[in-house]
């Protein structure tokens, strides 16, 4: 790729657990992006990376008050918080597309991704580049998944060319138009659960799902025509992409792993 790209990152921070969510004791009432980890928010892993990426000419965080007082290595803007998940990242896109208007794309990624590397998202952005598409998600293969993390237990789509893993980063084009919210939010409510989501966008992908005969290139062509999004789905090799932090054994994974790259790096 020879043309030095304008991208923008943007980190979504929009969840705090409530009482009897499995993260509650780790957050002590405070957002879940902030949760310590080897002596940092967990949230400047992200931001890190994000910032460090080599397109990325700003970044900017939706949905944590700068109350929350995080020193963070890079100046970063901060996007009051939209109320849903959709809506957060929506309001990412748009404020964006609003302040930076020759764009080429953004960059989003949601703040419990502590493991992403900014040579990870290198490596996605050239790959989406490659393609005139509106929307880029990433989805991970159940083999590098469980290679990468075998205790992470990952949900997974069973599909024709296998299982796989959604991606928490994806990365959109200015061209992309947002309809449809209702049945987005709907979606966004039942991301943990395939069947659900399958479901919401018609009873012939619910069924296929179901017995396993669904393909990639059908997912596609059913979110073009039901969405109206220009999408593209990448088989990313590296799992970080998807090993967020849902629950502690989950935060344990992370927690270890950086525990040990700060000791290597002292």
């Amino acid at each position: 790729m020879s043309k030095e790209l304008e991208i923008i990152g943007i980190v979504s921070a929009g969840w705090t657990p409530s009482e009897n969510d499995p993260l509650a004791e780790y957050t002590h009432s405070g957002p879940k992006a902030v949760i310590p980890i080897a002596g940092k928010p967990m949230i400047t892993y992200v931001v890190d990376a994000v910032a460090a990426a080599r397109h990325v000419k700003h970044v900017a965080i939706v949905a944590l008050d700068p109350s929350a007082e995080v020193e963070f290595s890079v100046p970063v803007e901060h996007v009051p918080d939209a109320g849903s998940l959709i809506g957060n990242a929506e309001a990412g896109l748009r404020y964006a597309l609003d302040h930076y208007p020759n764009l080429d794309g953004v960059l989003i990624s949601s703040s419990d991704l502590p493991l992403v590397t900014s040579d990870m998202l290198n490596s996605l952005v050239e790959e989406c580049f490659h393609t005139e598409h509106d929307i880029y998600y990433t989805i991970i293969e159940r083999a590098v998944m469980e290679g990468r993390f075998p205790e992470s237990k990952r949900s997974y789509m069973h599909l024709i060319e296998g299982d796989f893993a959604g991606g928490d980063v994806f990365l959109v084009r200015p061209s992309l138009t947002v309809d449809h919210q209702d049945l987005l939010q709907e979606l966004a409510k039942a991301r943990k659960s395939v069947l659900r989501q399958a479901r919401l966008v018609g009873l012939r992908i619910f069924l296929k799902l179901l017995f396993r005969r669904l393909s990639l290139d059908e997912i596609v062509q059913r979110v073009t025509q039901v969405l109206g999004m220009n999408a593209r789905v990448i088989q990313f090799p590296h799992a970080e992409v998807g090993m967020d932090v849902d629950k502690p054994f989950q935060l344990e994974i992370v927690r270890a792993e950086l525990e040990a790259r700060t000791t290597d790096a002292a």
